[in-house]
């Protein structure tokens, strides 16, 4: 928001600029394990889509990318509980900048865009569902017993 707040006077001046942030599948979804990090997530997705309702037609662009798990040091720091992310395959940064640059070069971006064909899958299932059914399938999504549970014993 600073950062916005400090720019866009400068880019609505001139007539043009473009604003990506960055947001997540989380802001989508229900999070348990990552509440606050979807919470925040969401409000990233919808401020920007605000923003980019409000800067309609002032030649200034703004969306949000959101990436699911991608192979970066947020992702491997989160330690044992990663692995409930990691056991499929991770988006690369440089997918997540290629789509967030592919959008931004189409004639008229819209507010968000979903990196990886998985991902807008998830999200669009979620919609389909109550937000009861789709916090219950978050919770097993990310329980980290539920990897260990169907791992053979050593």
């Amino acid at each position: 928001m600073q950062l916005t707040a400090a720019f866009l006077p400068g880019m609505m001046s001139a007539g043009n600029g473009f604003i990506i942030n960055l947001a997540s599948v989380s802001a989508y979804l229900p999070s348990p394990r990552m509440a606050v990090y979807g919470a925040a997530k969401a409000f990233v997705l919808s401020f920007t889509e605000s923003l980019w309702t409000e800067l309609r037609g002032t030649g200034v662009t703004a969306f949000a990318v959101s990436p699911g798990a991608t192979a970066t040091e947020f992702t491997t720091g989160m330690g044992p509980d990663a692995q409930v992310l990691t056991a499929g395959r991770l988006r690369r940064p440089e997918d997540v900048v290629a789509t967030a640059l592919n959008h931004l070069d189409r004639r008229n971006p819209g507010p968000t865009v979903i990196d990886g064909r998985l991902n807008r899958l998830a999200v669009l299932s979620s919609r389909l569902m109550s937000r009861r059914r789709s916090a219950l399938t978050m919770a097993r999504v990310f329980d980290p017993g539920r990897l260990s549970a169907s791992q053979p014993a050593r």
